[in-house]
């Protein structure tokens, strides 16, 4: 499965490629969990500029924001049949407002919490309304505390 990573604007200077590629280590391991090893997304590392344009035109919440995400297919969950071995889609991450919202985490486990909360949005979750909410937010922490695996030689 692929995760591609691409840094914009001042989150260029703001993230290295290291911390890139755990992230999206975060994400590869979540897909697999999920039985969904052959499906592929794209992390969008930017800054608060371009997510306060995209929260705005597609949202219309003239604001910076954490975490969009910007699906490829509409699923009706994790085990949506469609969601396996396609592109799911964007998950667009400001790395200004995740420092800010670290709260003494190191911004890496900040930008893996969004991502992840970013993927369970691609698979159709939601957490306007409680019962969503509580499903969501379980998924969440059950992906965020799955193990990573050791970094392969290259």
């Amino acid at each position: 499965m692929a995760v591609a990573t691409l840094a914009r604007g001042r989150a260029r200077r703001q993230i290295d490629a290291p911390t890139r590629r755990q992230v999206a280590a975060r994400v590869r391991v979540a897909l697999r969990a999920l039985g969904r090893a052959r499906s592929s997304a794209t992390l969008v590392f930017t800054d608060d500029e371009e997510i306060r344009v995209l929260n705005r035109d597609y949202r219309k919440h003239d604001r910076a924001t954490d975490v969009l995400s910007f699906h490829l297919q509409e699923l009706g969950g994790e085990g949506d049949p469609a969601g396996d071995g396609i592109a799911l889609g964007d998950i667009v991450i400001s790395v200004e407002t995740a420092r800010r919202r670290a709260h003494g985490r190191r911004l890496v486990a900040e930008l893996e919490r969004l991502a992840i909360h970013g993927l369970c949005h691609l698979f159709g979750h939601d957490h306007k309304k409680k019962a969503e909410a509580t499903v969501m937010f379980a998924l969440e922490r059950r992906l965020r505390r799955l193990p990573l695996e050791p970094a392969r030689r290259q």
